[in-house]
């Protein structure tokens, strides 16, 4: 009996101490092996990585069954896939939870996404890399060809020669930039990993302009700058320093002092200013939608149907209205998306379709928004000048 007990003790340390001495290169190892098994560049979207190369996550999928089967046979392959015996999976869990709370990884899933353009960043790579209407190919690879090509080039020594003088491989035959061995054939992504971050650059703008972000000059209306200025706190007093807060930081300037705000902004009355303050500071969790407000998680997010740019929704402080932050948002990833996969001109190029889409994307819907912003801040100001009938003024 005592035996037993002492073979399960084992069991139970040696899946716990194997689980816990894995490090953040192992999975990024066995992420690269999935997805070369996949026929996909090592190259990946930011969200599937992190899902990818999370070990509290790809325990779970292997203890439920639903990991990929590459992925699981990449972690047998190198020693880390589940453990045969009920007190050995014991261990490995609890090893992996702890060396979740050692290296950060779960909490590195709250890091990535800690700021509106990441989070956009992170949904536009998604959909660009969803195979029923995106463009996976972006992040995959093909087959080289000989000079001629005819044939494609294989890993043998027969073509280790010509590979080398194509720049497939280097002098010492390892493969260069970009280029991959799988199933005895040499294959090169499809397009260079900086070429498809670019076709974030839209929406990247559409999310730093809805927030914000993008007048280097001072604040946006009704909006102190971050430097602001003795004289004029809407502009700033150092420019540099202005963009570099905004660009790095993500920093905004705060609502103006009401005798400033009134200036920019007469179209929202002390009434409305003061309640959307009050909605803006107030942290304390709000599930009821009935009041057309909400707050969840401390304030982590926050939306209203009634606030001074209309109905928005807050992200951790960011301001993002619907009519000129979140439509131009959508319509931008939508038409990066949908540029992308059509491609243009005879060669159908994803990445100058995609820029194209989506710059005409952003285009379109902030004309079309920042117009249905200026309606409605018109009718509000209307509104707000019409004489009290119980006063008669």
């Amino acid at each position: 009996m005592a035996g037993r007990y002492a073979g399960a003790w084992d069991e139970l340390k040696r899946g716990f101490n194997k689980a816990y001495g894995e490090g953040r290169e192992d999975q990024i190892q066995i992420h690269h092996r999935e997805r070369n098994a996949r026929g996909e560049d090592i190259e990946s979207p930011r969200g599937e990585k992190l899902i990818g190369t999370n070990r509290t996550l790809t325990f779970i999928n292997d203890l439920i069954g639903k990991s990929r089967p590459e992925a699981r046979k990449a972690r047998e392959d190198m020693g880390m896939g589940l453990e045969p015996t009920l007190m050995g999976k014991l261990g490995q869990g609890g090893g992996v939870l702890a060396g979740d709370l050692t290296q950060d990884r779960s909490r590195e899933v709250w890091w990535l996404i800690n700021a509106p353009q990441a989070a956009v960043n992170v949904a536009q790579e998604l959909l660009l890399h969803n195979k029923k209407f995106g463009s996976p190919e972006l992040w995959g690879t093909n087959r080289v060809k000989s000079a001629d090509g005819k044939r494609p080039l294989t890993s043998s020594q027969d073509d280790v020669e010509e590979a080398i003088e194509l720049g497939y491989l280097d002098e010492n035959e390892e493969t260069t930039r970009g280029v991959s061995r799988k199933d005895g054939y040499l294959r090169k992504r499809n397009y260079e990993p900086g070429w498809v971050d670019s076709l974030m650059i839209p929406s990247g703008i559409a999310t730093n302009a809805g927030i914000g972000l993008m007048n280097p000059f001072g604040g946006s209306e009704g909006y102190d700058a971050v430097f602001a200025s003795d004289e004029d706190p809407n502009k700033t007093e150092n420019m540099l320093a202005e963009v570099a807060a905004k660009y790095i930081l993500g920093r905004t300037g705060n609502l103006s002092k009401w005798d400033e705000f009134k200036e920019e902004r007469p179209d929202v009355s002390k009434g409305e200013y003061n309640a959307y303050k009050a909605f803006k500071w107030d942290k304390n969790n709000d599930m009821d939608l009935s009041d057309g407000d909400f707050t969840v998680g401390t304030g982590v997010l926050k939306g209203t149907t009634d606030g001074i740019h209309g109905a928005e929704l807050q992200f951790l402080g960011r301001s993002l209205p619907v009519n000129t932050a979140l439509m131009p948002i959508a319509a931008t990833m939508a038409g990066t998306v949908m540029g992308a996969r059509r491609g243009y001109g005879p060669g159908r190029r994803k990445i100058v379709g995609g820029l194209m889409g989506g710059i005409s994307g952003l285009a379109s819907s902030s004309l079309a928004g920042n117009m249905v912003e200026k309606e409605r801040r018109r009718r509000n100001e209307e509104n707000n000048n019409k004489p009290d009938p119980m006063y008669g003024n």
